[in-house]
């Protein structure tokens, strides 16, 4: 029986050993979702309407006009904008007659300076009434969230241990301009129609990613620019950089109100455009199902009584929906999302008495150096830990240890362990996330 026992004790830790090597628990990574390169392409949307993937980190669309081209959108690279203004010069001689915006996120608008150079000064720029509007409740909170923005896109980390992604690329001798801060035509609320150039036009202000979002459509070509709305990836329903909740019940439904247009194309703001009414639709409706699993999953666990960290652990998408290779977090994660809801619904208590009066960082490590016989030991189990491949333990080891005071072992041994799981994770924010701060750790003197 003892004998039994045993084996069953070994066999469950060398269980739990490849699970730490492999995945965890909210963060499983299905064999249909994969990284890759950012495809450099241009697109052809419908006559004379042309979508440009790849040559930024957001994609940007260009119209053919009677006098030049209209502009969807910037992009954010200025070397690679300035090779796609060449082409543009090929497939529309003549001026920019207008940019449109789709929204306020800074990648969607940093390359102006590419395409203003030459363009007339009163050039029509329009964007929604309230651009920008979402950076508002983070005012005074500017050095925390730059450095936090700086960790989820990996700005501190070396070109060599930069993860390959087709979300937040990084380019060869890469360079982003300022951004377009000043759109002169404010789009109102509702549908507003407008002919630019010759171009007939519908702005919508549809609210998705951000509550500033225009959905630009060009009702002669069935073509749609749908900014953030969607993408290749599960939507990123909470950035870890920090902002105000998004709301993921009001985006859901944006998405399902994009299935209402007679689009034959649409043109996200990242990734590949969807070309097809079919394809459209089924894109759209697995989009807005997928938000709305998660939102009211999240809703019954907390009805249920249910932690954000039980609830982080357990949501995933249902079956028809797991494998399906545009719904992979490949940018933020479905836990983030649950916990972003819970807090956003129900503020930070997550209704165990334990944490209405809990001990402080310092308190509890200190108790927990006692438990093991000493912060030294600490270290050791961490260093234990590290070795036997239980990385997130590892860290958690680290941090009790660093809350007493500062060790540049112990500060090693979980920049390792950082590493090490940004290795075992999906989303890309999350990777740079933890190999900047790795990074961080070492070099702190």
């Amino acid at each position: 029986m003892r004998k039994n026992i045993l084996t069953l004790f070994l066999t469950l830790g060398t269980t739990m050993a490849f699970a730490h090597e492999q995945q965890y628990p909210g963060f499983l990574i299905e064999p249909e979702h994969q990284h890759h390169a950012l495809k450099q392409q241009r697109v052809e949307l419908a006559p004379d309407v042309y979508a440009f993937s790849g040559y930024s980190s957001s994609n940007f669309g260009v119209i053919k006009s009677k006098h030049g081209y209209i502009l969807v959108d910037t992009g954010d690279d200025l070397p690679r904008l300035r090779q796609a203004l060449a082409e543009i010069k090929q497939l529309a001689p003549g001026k920019l007659q207008a940019v449109l915006l789709t929204h306020s996120h800074p990648d969607h608008r940093r390359g102006a300076a590419v395409f203003l150079a030459d363009a007339d000064k009163d050039l029509p720029i329009y964007a929604h009434h309230a651009l920008g509007q979402e950076q508002a409740p983070l005012k005074g909170l500017e050095k925390v969230v730059k450095n936090r923005t700086s960790k989820q896109f990996g700005e501190g980390i070396p070109d060599e241990l930069y993860p390959e992604n087709f979300v937040i690329p990084r380019f060869k001798n890469g360079e982003t301009g300022k951004v377009l801060v000043q759109p002169n035509h404010a789009v109102q609320d509702g549908k507003t129609e407008l002919t630019i150039d010759g171009v007939k036009f519908e702005l919508h202000t549809i609210a998705g990613e951000s509550p500033d979002h225009v959905v630009i459509y060009l009702p002669e070509k069935k073509v749609l620019f749908s900014g953030d709305h969607v993408y290749g990836l599960m939507p990123n329903m909470y950035p870890i950089r920090g902002g105000i909740y998004r709301d993921i019940e009001r985006w859901a439904k944006g998405v399902r109100q994009l299935m209402t247009f007679d689009a034959n194309a649409v043109m996200p703001g990242h990734n590949d455009p969807i070309l097809g009414k079919e394809n459209i639709q089924k894109r759209l409706a697995q989009h807005a199902e997928a938000m709305e699993y998660v939102y009211n999953e999240t809703i019954k666990g907390m009805n249920e009584g249910k932690t954000p960290n039980q609830l982080a652990a357990e949501i995933r998408l249902p079956e028809h929906l797991r494998k399906v290779p545009t719904l992979g977090d490949f940018y933020g994660a479905i836990p983030w999302a649950v916990k972003e809801i819970f807090v956003s619904r129900l503020g930070w208590f997550d209704g165990n008495p334990t944490n209405l009066v809990p001990l402080t960082d310092k308190e509890e490590a200190e108790r927990m150096a006692t438990l093991v016989g000493g912060a030294d030991k600490l270290t050791a189990k961490a260093q234990q830990a590290l070795q036997a491949k239980d990385y997130r333990w590892a860290t958690k080891l680290a941090d009790y240890r660093l809350a007493l005071s500062d060790d540049k072992v112990t500060r090693l041994i979980k920049a390792e362990a950082l590493e090490k799981i940004s290795e075992n994770i999906l989303p890309v924010s999350g990777k740079t996330y933890l190999i900047q701060s790795a990074i961080e750790l070492k070099n702190k003197d």
